[in-house]
């Protein structure tokens, strides 16, 4: 992992009920820092709600239609190197009664990253691999040590 000038970063986030993502703030805080340093080109925060439905045709809004595509995009990079994604693996019936038929949809993570090469995914945190889990915070901390950043202190 060495840094580039064509490497940005996705940071999708499921905030608390009333957080609105205060949560994920020393992340963030780090991650704007990767881009300051020269690691990323940019970053952008991006929110999710719990679940995001993968059963109909037609995705009901434009964010959750980038979320597919997302969703998509991180499980070929998966396929491709022979890594697993158990956090975008969990699947759930939602939408009985009042709230219309019952459909399918993907219980979305806390936090996941994927991070672009140009326009091509060249990583997806939390990932596991050979049964060790590598996670959004590794990532960010194999960043800033090869940055030579000072992990010890993060000013928020």
């Amino acid at each position: 992992m060495q840094a580039t000038n064509d490497r940005t970063a996705e940071l999708w986030i499921r905030p608390i009920r009333d957080g609105l993502g205060e949560e994920h703030q020393t992340l963030v805080v780090r991650m704007e820092r990767l881009v300051t340093d020269g690691f990323l080109n940019d970053m952008c925060l991006r929110t999710w709600n719990h679940n995001v439905d993968v059963e109909t045709d037609m995705a009901p809004t434009k964010r959750d239609a980038l979320i597919r595509e997302r969703l998509a995009a991180c499980r070929q990079w998966a396929r491709r190197e022979g890594v697993k994604l158990p956090t975008i693996e969990e699947h759930a019936k939602v939408g009985s009664g009042r709230m219309g038929p019952a459909h399918d949809t993907v219980v979305l993570p806390q936090t996941l990253v994927v991070v672009f090469q140009g326009d091509d995914v060249e990583a997806v945190y939390p990932h596991e691999r050979d049964g060790k889990m590598k996670s959004v915070a590794d990532w960010v901390e194999d960043a800033e040590t090869l940055l030579g950043i000072d992990t010890d202190h993060v000013d928020v």
